[in-house]
């Protein structure tokens, strides 16, 4: 996997906030990516390289209290950051400054009577298997996921499917499926993840959910893209 920077998915989800309620700015997303790379610039970056940093970040996210105090009032002050940002790209562009445009518009648009492609950008999909007994996390476990009954391929190398339970993330597991295209501007598809143990009864959990269409292919972790499938339960044998 690529080097990552954590903050990059919670500032671009904080611009989105921002500017709703921002009337007096009228923006497009060059203007939201201009918005972002302010920010970023001016923000300690969080790096995390493997699948393992992403499943640290979500479990800090539910910490304690005291740590998830602290998480609001970081956010208040990004939504400050954020505010200031969209002043600054805002007046640079009415003085003529250049747009910088980071994204890439990876399909036909569907005009002169083509199809359109569109690109079913996956979740991020986590959750964490307990033993039925003590609530305890089950390690070792391994956890695989198809998508509509085959076996999914991860967006990236970093993103092991199967996987296995570790001590260091306390039990939880986590999955990024690899995008799929279509000519439909959604798809729906059943996830099946299957729970295989020596000392545990085989477990299986799905779902069926339904993914947008999309114009452009994400190769970072999004706010609006996680899918938490909560706490599973493995029965011990005998």
């Amino acid at each position: 996997m690529r080097l990552k920077n954590y903050n990059e998915d919670l500032v671009l989800d904080t611009v989105k906030i921002v500017l709703k309620d921002r009337p007096d700015v009228r923006a497009n997303r060059s203007f939201m990516l201009d918005v972002a790379a302010y920010v970023l610039n001016r923000t300690p970056p969080k790096y995390i390289t493997s699948e393992r940093g992403f499943t640290h970040e979500v479990l800090q996210a539910g910490a304690d209290d005291e740590t998830a105090g602290q998480r609001l009032v970081n956010i208040i002050e990004l939504i400050t950051h954020v505010n200031r940002a969209v002043d600054v790209v805002a007046r640079r562009r009415r003085n003529g400054a250049p747009a910088r445009v980071r994204a890439r518009l990876s399909a036909d648009s569907g005009e002169n009577g083509k199809q359109t492609t569109y690109f079913y950008n996956m979740p991020h999909i986590f959750g964490r298997i307990v033993d039925a007994r003590d609530g305890k996390p089950v390690i070792s476990a391994e956890a695989t996921l198809w998508i509509n009954d085959r076996i999914a391929a991860p967006a990236e190398t970093g993103w092991l499917n199967p996987y296995l339970t570790n001590e260091q993330t306390g039990g939880y597991f986590s999955f990024w499926p690899r995008v799929e295209t279509g000519e439909s501007d959604s798809m729906r598809m059943q996830l099946t993840i299957g729970f295989e143990h020596e000392r545990y009864e085989s477990l299986k959990f799905r779902r069926n959910v339904k993914v947008s269409g999309e114009f452009f292919v994400y190769d970072y972790i999004r706010g609006d893209k996680l899918l938490d499938v909560g706490t599973l339960i493995m029965q011990p044998v005998g």
